[in-house]
């Protein structure tokens, strides 16, 4: 048997317990009410011989019960121990029993019977119960022996007699009741106290609340652990978030509180709050929303809310030395893989600027100063960003600065910029094809002295060259791959004569690609026009225009990728070349004519020039104007009547050729070694071409004009 001494009480608190016994209170307002009838009975029945004393007695009683439970109720007693209820019910059986035996009451035996019934129902502890049961058979035995002898009653006696019954049943049904609700009440308990110790021993606070974050059903205890508030100051304050809500914050905590009201999703966000200390605490808050079993949507969230101060402290420690980190990163890459670009040359004006998209690029540019009137210069992109692209880059120009160190104390002479590309070609393409990677770059040399502009596009952007004497900005293509693809191939060499205030701008794919809020790009024509439009500034005012430009045109905050631009202006110069121009019909028939301009030309120009060199250019030419003619004025109806323009001009080491002409691109590059087995009657002009001339290079303008360069050292 479960001892129920020290259960009663915690029982009957718990709701339960509440719905299965009835209180204390109610039990004295019972006997209270059954008193005052009684003694209203005996006011109104009493015997003459009696006197009131019966009526005062019992109405006494009443009032002090009437009393005891005013009493009770003031201080919200509503439940003790059986100890109280078997005090309760032992005076009322001593009043009931005085009353019988003093007056000769004998209908009061009924009162007695009611005693029976009660304590079966309120005593639930077993040893009150039957001390009650005992008193109570002891005074209707009694009774019977002194009243009832004389008079014995079977039915009264039979009446008693199960009134005893029925109150041993009712006890016993009570305290079955009273057994099942105790273990209840314990399994309740220990999930209670399972559950208070996982929630005291877990550092998240667990919020149950609707979505307007206005009605609160459940806070778990670690809220005032983390927040030094109360929990019942939250439920009578919903809007308090706000206050304890780091300032710098609250816009934000609004703005997402504000989407979890309206769309009921999951949703996760951090935001700062300020303690009693005014210490910063990061909080990280998670937002479930609660589904029904048919998976409808309450208007009901649970919110989890984690300190996560001591990881967002260590990641901004981290983000801060990752910053240093990429500060110092930064710095060696300015010092290593872009060179000073004050040389300090006559009647040359450099300005060069690279800005990555990230902390370090894989962009880098390099100046050479070989003499007062040579500089080479070098601009390159890596494949890809960052710090890989960067450790490339630097890699990349250490192995130039070698390879040039190396030729040069080797041939002691300038070195031809052909063998430092072909030789460092060499020395990076295996490696860069093991890695996956390329490098796009050009290389190129300023000769002052010569007017010379000589320079290796290796699969890097167009280069711009402005003319002063045309007032025109040209697009130079490029022949070669970027290094990275092929170990072996062949570098092929283009040379550019320039003039007084001529502009030669560098750049990389950063500039050109950088798109607007449309997503539509730079382009290369807009930066011509920039170009072309900037050319009475100095280099470092046309670099500064770009770069604003370019960023403004940006729709980010910054640059999608890196960019590097260098622009080389020439000063004035004493003219070395001698010129010619002449124009002639696009038509067939006008190559006669241009074969006697350039032979003209060779003749007045070079006193002693052999016979063979003069008709080679002469063919060399004469391909050249028959091309244009055969895959442009002659296929398009749209340029009949056009007409080619050639300039001609020379100095003391080379002679150039340039035609000038309208039409649409033509792929000057592509040519087969011909097969001399199988004759033909063309096809061959574009080999010869390349096999007499030193340099062929090809550009446009922004007005659709093509030209087309043929050099020849001399």
């Amino acid at each position: 048997m479960i001892d129920m001494s020290g259960s009663f009480s915690k029982a009957l608190k718990s709701d339960i317990g509440k719905l299965m016994f009835i209180s204390i209170p109610v039990l004295i307002s019972q006997l209270s009410l059954i008193l005052f009838i009684q003694s209203i009975f005996l006011f109104l029945y009493q015997n003459p011989e009696n006197g009131f004393s019966p009526f005062i007695l019992s109405f006494a009683v009443s009032l002090a019960y009437f009393f005891l439970y005013l009493l009770i109720r003031k201080k919200s007693i509503d439940h003790f121990s059986s100890l109280f209820i078997f005090t309760l019910l032992s005076s009322f059986f001593l009043i009931e029993l005085l009353l019988l035996l003093l007056f000769h009451l004998s209908y009061l035996w009924g009162f007695l019977i009611l005693i029976q019934i009660l304590n079966g129902y309120f005593l639930l502890n077993r040893k009150y119960f039957y001390l009650m049961m005992g008193l109570t058979i002891s005074g209707n035995v009694y009774y019977y022996i002194f009243y009832l002898n004389k008079d014995f009653n079977p039915g009264i006696t039979l009446i008693v007699l199960l009134t005893y019954l029925l109150s041993f049943i009712i006890n016993n049904d009570r305290r079955k009741s009273f057994v099942n609700l105790e273990e209840i009440y314990g399994s309740q308990r220990d999930i209670n106290d399972r559950f208070a110790q996982l929630e005291e021993n877990i550092s998240q606070v667990f919020i149950l609340c609707t979505y307007d974050f206005k009605e609160y059903f459940y806070i778990s205890s670690g809220f005032e652990r983390m927040f030094t508030i109360s929990r019942k100051l939250l439920m009578s304050r919903p809007d308090i978030w706000m206050e304890f809500t780091h300032p710098g914050d609250r816009e934000r905590l609004f703005l997402e509180l504000e989407a979890a009201r309206k769309d009921h999703l999951y949703r996760e966000f951090d935001f700062r709050t300020v303690n009693q200390t005014q210490d910063s605490i990061w909080l990280k808050v998670k937002l479930f929303p609660i589904e029904t079993k048919d998976r409808q949507i309450k208007d009901r969230c649970v919110m989890i809310i984690d300190n996560i101060t001591e990881k967002k402290t260590s990641e901004l420690k981290l983000a801060e030395a990752k910053s240093m980190d990429a500060e110092f990163a930064a710095r060696i890459q300015k010092n290593l893989l872009f060179s000073n670009p004050e040389l300090n040359i006559r009647e040359m004006d450099i300005a060069a600027e690279s800005i990555p998209s990230l902390s370090v690029g894989g962009d880098f540019f390099d100046f050479y100063r070989f003499s007062d009137s040579i500089v080479d210069v070098i601009i390159a992109d890596v494949m890809g960003k960052g710090m890989i692209a960067s450790m490339l880059g630097a890699a990349s120009k250490s192995a130039f600065m070698k390879t040039r160190l190396d030729l040069t104390v080797l041939e002691n002479d300038i070195p031809s910029i052909e063998k430092i590309m072909t030789l460092t070609n060499e020395t990076l393409s295996p490696e860069l094809i093991k890695l996956g990677k390329f490098i796009t770059m050009q290389y190129a040399r300023i000769n002052m002295k010569k007017s010379l502009f000589s320079f290796i596009d290796s699969g890097h952007t167009s280069l711009l060259y402005y003319s002063a004497r045309q007032k025109c900005c040209w697009s130079i293509k490029g022949w070669n791959m970027p290094l990275g693809f092929n170990p072996q191939e062949k570098l092929i060499t283009s040379i550019i004569p320039f003039s007084t205030n001529d502009l030669f701008f560098f750049y990389s794919d950063g500039v050109t690609e950088t798109e607007n809020e449309d997503g539509e790009q730079f382009g290369e024509k807009r930066l011509t026009y920039v170009i072309k439009n900037s050319a009475h500034l100095t280099s470092s005012q046309i670099m500064n225009k770009v770069r604003n430009l370019v960023f403004h045109y940006s729709s980010s905050e910054g640059f999608a990728d890196d960019v590097t631009c260098i622009a080389l202006k020439i000063g004035t110069l004493d003219e070395v070349f001698s010129r010619r121009e002449c124009i002639f019909s696009g038509i067939r028939k006008s190559l006669s004519s241009i074969r006697k301009f350039v032979k003209d030309f060779l003749s007045d120009q070079f006193e002693s020039l052999d016979g063979e060199v003069v008709n080679s250019l002469v063919l060399a030419v004469n391909e050249a104007a028959a091309n244009i003619v055969e895959h442009n004025y002659e296929k398009d109806p749209k340029l009949e009547g056009h007409e080619i323009f050639i300039e001609a001009g020379k100095n003391d080491t080379v002679c150039f050729f340039k035609l000038y002409y309208d039409g649409l691109d033509f792929e000057w590059t592509t040519f087969d070694v011909p097969d001399l087995s199988k004759f033909k009657s063309g096809g061959y002009g574009l080999y010869l071409m390349r096999e007499i001339m030193d340099s062929i290079s090809y550009s446009t303008n922004i007005d659709g004009v093509h030209c087309l360069s043929l050099v020849k050292n001399i």
